[in-house]
């Protein structure tokens, strides 16, 4: 197991990505995906799903499109995936190793959750869980005009904590995340060795 200690990184603010960092989403957004996209006669793979994990919904869209040469009604596939989140929540469980150090650091410095998730979907998320106390602000990739690996979700998120960028430490688990939050400046750690085993 990798060895992490919070003292080892200098920060006035935590910043965490929300699924498969702070939230082992993976199961439900494969299920919403899956499901919003028979609706329309369409097929998902759990290893298709899997190769592409992190994406907005936007992207993930336009990435199935383009692989299999299909033209999906992303504005219905977006109304019923959030429709169809709600009815799956029972199967969210917390990723504990980024859960707990949010929970260890309420208090002791300000924190926030930016995601590539739609705004709804992430609250929803998180008061599941019952983390969403945790967080002074929730920034989602309709806050932004460019999502991640793009700064621009962390850039907002530090605005809104009034702490400069490169006094953040974020938590993310994919590659696109830990691309946007360096490129803000930030101290970025990969929390992937750590959740491996939480499923």
């Amino acid at each position: 197991m990798t060895d992490f200690r919070l003292s080892d990184h200098d920060f006035d603010a935590i910043i965490f990505d929300c699924d498969g960092t702070i939230a082992d989403t993976l199961p439900v957004h494969f299920l919403t995906f899956k499901e919003a996209l028979a609706e329309q006669g369409h097929t998902l793979t759990e290893a298709w799903y899997h190769e592409r994990t992190g994406l907005s919904s936007g992207k993930l869209f336009a990435a199935y499109e383009q692989f299999h040469d299909v033209t999906l009604d992303r504005e219905a596939l977006l109304s019923r995936c959030r429709a169809l989140y709600e009815t799956h929540l029972d199967k969210l469980q917390e990723h504990s190793f980024a859960a707990d150090i949010a929970r260890d650091q309420f208090g002791q410095v300000p924190m926030a959750v930016a995601s590539a998730g739609l705004k709804s979907v992430v609250t929803a998320t998180l008061k599941t869980l019952d983390l969403l106390k945790l967080f002074e602000h929730v920034v989602t990739v309709e806050d932004v005009k460019r999502p991640k690996p793009a700064p621009d979700l962390y850039l907002l998120a530090a605005e809104k904590l009034g702490v400069a960028p490169e006094r953040c430490l974020v938590f993310e688990d994919t590659v696109e995340g830990l691309e946007a939050a360096r490129a803000a400046g930030m101290d970025a750690y990969d929390v992937r060795p750590f959740t491996i085993g939480d499923r």
